[in-house]
């Protein structure tokens, strides 16, 4: 399973132009009564001025006067994919939906965040190799867990790194099948450092690829594809 946070967008502006460019590219929602558990597919249409204010405009729906009768008090929620792909979510109030539906303007919209690739708890040997700073001695370490989209190693004593340093010339040496998959990294940055007692003497570091070229993410994809079907192989074995 994913895992999930979620950003939370506030500020009348920023509210607006998020909204504007939902409008703009015509993405449609899911606008939903709670409470009624019944939802509906409508679009944005448009942000009106009203006094000192703002509202929102929305498609019609077939059906919605009349629930919205039912539960005049309760809020609605609108869901929507960004551009990027990523689902966001607001609740609001409704001002009219008789000739139109007429909301009131958002004060937040949530955005949830996914882990986009899935990550794999590394096997012993699994190694990663880098450069920070302005060193020309390559630094080792061993891995934790890894994806397509970055790796958490242990940080050993003598490595002093901080949270946004860049790492480059990264290479990530795995252990498959007897053999060694090596994947070369130009960039990444790191994303979190964990401390505490949990890993023992040692901190573990998250890092995020920045640059990676296509062919190299599709292999580290095919592989981490073959590692979890291994994996549920071997669940299946254990059952």
């Amino acid at each position: 399973m994913a895992e999930q946070y979620s950003e939370v967008i506030t500020g009348t502006q920023v509210i607006i132009g998020a909204l504007r460019r939902l409008i703009d590219a015509r993405i449609v929602c899911k606008m939903g009564i709670p409470r009624a558990k019944q939802s509906w597919i409508t679009l944005l249409l448009e942000i009106r001025s009203a006094g000192n204010g703002y509202t929102l405009l929305i498609d019609r729906v077939a059906g919605f006067e009349d629930v919205f009768s039912k539960f005049p008090e309760e809020k609605v929620s609108l869901e929507f994919m960004d551009k990027a792909g990523v689902p966001c979510w607001f609740y609001t109030k409704v001002i009219a939906c008789h000739q139109e539906i007429l909301l009131e303007l958002p004060e937040v919209i949530y955005r949830t965040q996914r882990r986009q690739y899935f990550r794999i708890e590394a096997l012993p040997g699994t190694e990663i190799a880098f450069l920070s700073g302005s060193s020309t001695e390559r630094k080792k370490a061993p891995v934790k867990n890894y994806s397509a989209g970055g790796v958490a190693f242990f940080l050993e004593k003598d490595l002093e790194l901080e949270v946004g340093n860049p790492l480059n010339d990264i290479l990530v040496t795995i252990p498959e099948d007897g053999k060694l998959s090596r994947f070369h990294i130009p960039k990444a940055t790191i994303r979190r450092i964990e401390l505490g007692s949990r890993y023992g003497e040692k901190a573990l570091c998250v890092i995020e690829f920045i640059e990676i070229q296509r062919e190299t993410r599709n292999n580290m994809l095919s592989h981490v594809f073959r590692q979890q079907l291994a994996m549920r192989r071997r669940i299946r074995m254990g059952d």
